[in-house]
């Protein structure tokens, strides 16, 4: 008999309480890994931003920037300290030019043979992605190239080779592509003269070889040229017919319109009509008489069967370059590329035209054979043509055939040539591409890329740390460093290897501080927090004083038609009574009482009554101020509408003249949003990254491009809870005051 486990209660709750515990940490414990992480993420960027602000207040002190964090601690802080006890004490003053210590360092480091293998290793590699090679004037590199052409042809030249010329022995390693590698300069010209593209050599060479030695004819060679007389037979053209061709091909006719001048009573009559019938007798007269007319005759019949001649006129030389805008366009569509002779592009047009039936349209690529014995190529001469040739030369076949340095000593080499452009690029920002360095070894050619300083300073904190065991992200420091461990090791009279300890002098740094610096400091280190809080809100209603109006109440309201009598001697506003009214202010009211001025035959009267149209009070005004016997003149104050002021106005307008008065006083509570600042003091824990504790890499170019970044490269990921992992990435950086992570 087989015992049923589940018939225990016991065990089924304990199963059922770790399923639940089981259910909750799966949904609890990822949301507190993915807290944490954004909680380390807001803590690095927050600390990217204070070095940030730091170093602006490390420039306004001496105007520049640092790389090392330790300075840039010692000089913001120690102004500030020196600042406040200067403020305590009557006898001391730290205004104006200072002198900020900076403490002296002694490193020990560990220069070993593997070292050394290291350094040459590291500068081997950035040497290479130099593209280094034997430097040549640009007639010597088109001549070696061409004598290799020359000897590849005529039998088997492949490998390490020599050759000698103008009395210079060369050694060089031709690759069994060679000939490929030579045709890419020749291909690359003819796209660069030409706009097209062509991967056959008896189309693009001659061309080009016709250009480039009309131009050393010629050196002052310049503007648009006519070649003519260049090919002696046919050559190949690739295209492919697109689907929309045909519909492309009548939508490209429609800018010829514009050429055409037509009547403006016809145009605006007939409209369209007349440009498709102007548009079809052009095509056919220019397609079969094969010259441009400049003037066309329509034969348009109108509603009543009349046949009206039009004429039109064709502006020629704008109708020219539409032509040719139209036919580069379709040449274009069907090739890729700019056409390279009109000749050609009406060749290759024709036949597409031709081939629109085909069931291939779409798919096949089609080769013709054009005879260009007669083509006309019309190449616009630059200036830098040259230039662009001798560049095209190095980058496709010169620096792959290693010329002259097979034999060389790399490592010397590249130590000379990578600390030689670095140094540079530090002084000038501008020394980029192809560059002629002249070094012990030899006179380069090196291609000198956007990232070679970053690539130098990667290897320069990696050179410190195989040197000293530690990293630093102070690629600045490490270069001061490693190039004070070369210097000694290269002094003759030291033996300089093994355990080493290098000193770095105690040293100063000059700063101008200014009278608000800590003020500066206090506003620099804040953090800035909204907050809602609760304010007694108060609202005054109030009104302007106007004038003092003479009124009387000697009259009778029982001859007043707007007033009717009430069963309790009061008088009620019957509004329809009047001749019309007109809204009106007066001091003398209660709260809930309205006022009106009402006009009544030759007087005017104003009334002041209830919500229910009760009279609480009428007066006629009169003109009269003079004191009659019969008649007693009062006055009332007549005021402004009511408008509305906060606490902060009411002073205001209770200091002016023309103020009234205030009619009501309401006060309210509401919450509003305030912005306060904590302060906070720079410390040694904001220049280290709150996942790796590693310092924050700074990089300055130039004096003036900052850049702060978190120095993890490739995400971390942490082991958590046992089952799960937190993943800390990249948390950006700050290039010139931009955050990388609000983009």
């Amino acid at each position: 008999m087989i015992k049923d486990v589940f018939e225990n209660h016991r065990t089924n709750g304990i199963v059922i309480v770790i399923l639940i515990a089981l259910f909750i940490s799966v949904i609890y414990l990822p949301k507190t890994i993915w807290d944490y992480e954004a909680e380390l993420r807001d803590e690095s960027r927050f600390r990217m931003h204070t070095i940030t602000l730091a170093e602006k207040l490390h420039y306004q002190l001496s105007k520049a920037y640092t790389t090392d964090s330790e300075q840039l601690l010692a000089v913001v802080n120690t102004v500030r300290d020196s600042m406040l006890a200067a403020a305590t004490d009557t006898n001391y003053s730290f205004y104006g030019n200072q002198k900020v210590a900076l403490p002296g360092k002694s490193i020990n480091v560990d220069y070993s043979a593997a070292y050394n293998e290291y350094y040459n290793e590291l500068h081997l590699k950035l040497f290479k992605r130099l593209l280094p090679n034997h430097y040549m004037s640009p007639h010597s590199v088109t001549h070696i190239l061409d004598s290799i052409k020359t000897l590849f042809d005529n039998r088997s030249y492949t490998g390490e080779q020599t050759l000698e010329i103008d009395s210079v022995v060369l050694s060089f390693n031709v690759s069994e592509k060679y000939d490929i590698l030579y045709q890419n300069i020749k291909t690359s010209m003819f796209n660069a003269l030409t706009g097209s593209y062509t991967k056959y050599p008896e189309f693009s060479n001659p061309l080009v070889d016709a250009v480039m030695d009309s131009m050393e004819l010629d050196s002052e060679l310049s503007g648009l040229i006519d070649f003519t007389g260049i090919y002696d037979g046919s050559v190949k053209v690739d295209f492919i017919i697109p689907t929309n061709f045909e519909k492309n091909l009548e939508k490209s006719k429609l800018a010829l319109k514009k050429q055409f001048v037509i009547d403006s009573y016809d145009s605006a009559t007939y409209g369209d009509t007349l440009y498709n019938m102007a548009l079809s007798e052009f095509m056919i007269q220019n397609d079969t008489l094969e010259m441009m007319p400049e003037f066309l005759t329509l034969m348009y019949a109108d509603t009543s069967e009349e046949v009206i001649e039009i004429p039109v006129e064709i502006k020629v030389e704008d109708m020219y370059t539409a032509l040719a805008k139209r036919q580069n366009l379709l040449y274009k569509m069907l090739t890729g590329y700019d056409e390279p002779s009109s000749f050609i592009a009406q060749h290759v047009i024709s036949i597409a035209m031709d081939s629109l039936g085909s069931p291939n349209v779409g798919i096949d690529s089609i080769h013709i054979d054009i005879d260009l014995t007669d083509a006309v190529f019309s190449i616009n001469i630059h200036n830098n043509i040259p230039q662009y040739f001798n560049k095209v030369s190095l980058d496709q076949a010169y620096y792959k055939t290693s010329v002259n340095l097979n034999d060389l000593d790399w490592n010397m080499a590249a130590v000379e040539v990578v600390e030689f452009i670095a140094d540079t690029l530090k002084k000038k920002s501008d020394y980029f591409k192809w560059q002629i360095i002249e070094a012990e070894a030899d006179t380069f050619y090196v291609n000198v890329f956007e990232e070679f300083l970053r690539q130098y300073d990667n290897m320069n904190i990696k050179l410190h740390e195989k040197l000293t065991g530690e990293f630093s992200n102070d690629h600045e420091y490490a270069y001061k460093l490693i190039s004070q461990a070369e210097h000694l090791a290269g002094v003759d009279s030291l033996d300089w290897s093994g355990s080493q300890v290098i000193e770095f002098l105690p040293d100063t740094i000059l700063v101008n501080v200014f009278p608000t610096y800590l003020a500066e400091y206090d506003t620099t280190f804040t953090i800035p927090r909204d907050t809602v809080v609760q304010i007694n809100d108060s609202t005054f209603t109030g009104v302007w004083y106007r004038q003092k109006i003479g009124v009387t109440q000697e009259f009778s309201p029982d001859t007043l038609a707007f007033l009717i009598a009430m069963d309790n001697s009061e008088y009620q506003y019957d509004f329809d009574g009047t001749d019309s009214v007109r809204a009106f202010n007066v001091i003398e009211k209660s709260d809930s009482a309205r006022v009106e001025k009402i006009f009544y035959g030759m007087d005017s009267f104003i009334m002041i009554f209830s919500e229910d149209s009760v009279m609480e009070n009428l007066y006629r005004i009169s003109d009269e101020y003079t004191a009659l016997d019969s008649i007693q003149i009062d006055s009332l104050n007549s005021v402004s509408v009511e408008f509305v002021a906060g606490e902060q106005e009411k002073d205001m307008f209770m200091s002016k003249d023309s103020f009234g008065g205030w009619l009501d006083t309401l006060v309210s509570k509401k919450y509003v949003k305030k912005e306060l600042f904590a302060k906070y003091h720079l410390t040694p824990e904001h220049m280290r990254c709150s996942v790796t504790d590693l310092p924050y890499r700074i990089t300055v170019r130039n004096d003036v491009r900052l850049t702060v970044e978190s120095p993890i490269r490739v995400p971390i990921e942490t082991r958590r809870y046992l089952f799960f992992t937190q993943l800390d990435s990249s948390h950006g950086s700050i290039v010139d005051g931009e955050f990388s992570w609000t983009k």
